[in-house]
């Protein structure tokens, strides 16, 4: 009955915008835990000693958000506040829950995982101008869903980082290796909006947005979000932008806050979204990471003899995986120029950790961040290049 009261009233709490239910935060090890005034101000020390311009927070224990604090402000120029209704650039964070979607588009009967993604356009591939290139490569015909949402359909982050940086090609046979793919999850996101005669946009409000009480999530800018959003900033500080796209993509277009995104990682932790087949599907390793890092120079160097095998690094459908003494454990982030921004979530201890930053200098003070509240530290944040700057 207690579990039941806290879960409604932080989801008043997130419809409201008043304060959320806050209770002390576990470590994995389940020996301490923190009150939210000590972990406050560890964060806050944390936050200053890095110069973070600004931090949303959320700490989710049994799909409920324990924990939610700010930390610096919005805007560098103005001085403004977060407050609960701040949108924030997700960036990369919109991988997981355009993911989601797509599951429950699966369950749904409107897509299949394993069935080539090129049989759901009406016209072939080479008649979309953004995907042309594709029909000259012959073993894109291979390429499932699956493939895409694990980030193991051979085609790259980018296509500006390859040949003449303008034309798309496989970097690898379908299926081969993982490679981290901004544009296989934004053909995917094309191919459903086609498919289905929807936006992202609606679809996600009909699917996650509505029924969790997102309020302040959208994959394009809404007008509303004028009256309370954050602006990304550089290393010095020096303010960048805001991030206000005009078109959904399913990399990563979507702005939210931390309460909102902390809602969509408990409905993930709840397992009622999901048919009980594709949730486990979307948590289990789809294809091993033997890259010696997800970003950079090294993003494509492969090797059999990956430092991160400790863990079991891969990819399951949407999110990263790794095991560690405390049990398996998703992850995800979020990177932009101005905005940096982490996922992770510890399933067997009900514990997960939101972190959403619009400053460039989060990935120095992760780590830290990450350890001081609930003694993580195998969140592999070396592979993700958060030290290699």
């Amino acid at each position: 009955m207690k579990s039941l009261a806290i879960l409604l009233l932080t989801l008043a709490t997130a419809t409201t915008g008043s304060a959320p239910v806050t209770e002390p935060v576990p470590m994995l090890n389940g020996r301490k835990t923190t009150s939210t005034e000590e972990l406050t101000k560890k964060i806050k020390a944390i936050a200053d000693a890095q110069k973070l311009t600004g931090l949303s927070m959320v700490v989710v224990k049994n799909n409920v958000i324990i924990y939610r604090n700010y930390f610096g402000v919005k805007n560098q120029q103005t001085g403004e506040p977060f407050t609960d209704n701040t949108v924030s650039y997700a960036a990369s964070l919109t991988k997981p829950l355009f993911t989601y979607l797509f599951l429950k588009l699966v369950d749904k009967g409107v897509f299949e995982l394993d069935k080539p993604v090129y049989t759901y356009l009406k016209q072939p591939i080479g008649e979309y101008p953004k995907w042309k290139d594709l029909e000259k490569q012959p073993e894109f015909n291979k390429v499932t869903a699956r493939m895409l949402l694990s980030h193991s359909s051979g085609l790259p982050v980018l296509r500006y980082f390859y040949g003449d940086s303008t034309t798309l090609t496989l970097i690898n046979k379908p299926g081969k290796a993982m490679y981290y793919s901004n544009e296989g999850m934004n053909l995917l996101g094309f191919i459903v909006e086609e498919h289905t005669g929807k936006g992202l946009q609606a679809l996600c409000s009909e699917y996650i947005y509505e029924p969790l009480g997102m309020k302040h999530t959208a994959m394009v800018w809404q007008k509303e979000f004028e009256a309370d959003y954050a602006v990304g900033h550089d290393k010095d500080g020096k303010v960048i932008g805001a991030e206000k796209r005009t078109s959904a993509r399913g990399a990563g277009s979507m702005v939210t806050t931390a309460g909102d995104y902390g809602l969509f990682v408990a409905d993930v932790l709840g397992k009622k979204g999901l048919s009980s087949a594709l949730y486990a599907q979307m948590l289990s390793p789809q294809i091993r990471v033997t890259s010696k890092r997800g970003f950079g120079p090294l993003r494509d160097s492969l090797t059999d003899k990956s430092e991160f095998r400790s863990i079991d690094l891969s990819w399951g459908l949407g999110w990263g995986l790794i095991k560690t003494p405390h049990g398996k454990a998703f992850f995800h982030g979020g990177h932009s120029e101005g905005w940096q921004n982490y996922c992770v979530s510890y399933p067997e201890k009900g514990i997960s950790v939101i972190l959403l930053s619009n400053s460039d200098n989060f990935e120095g003070a992760a780590g830290k961040i990450l350890e001081t509240t609930i003694g993580d530290t195998w969140s592999p944040l070396k592979w993700l290049s958060y030290y290699d700057h």
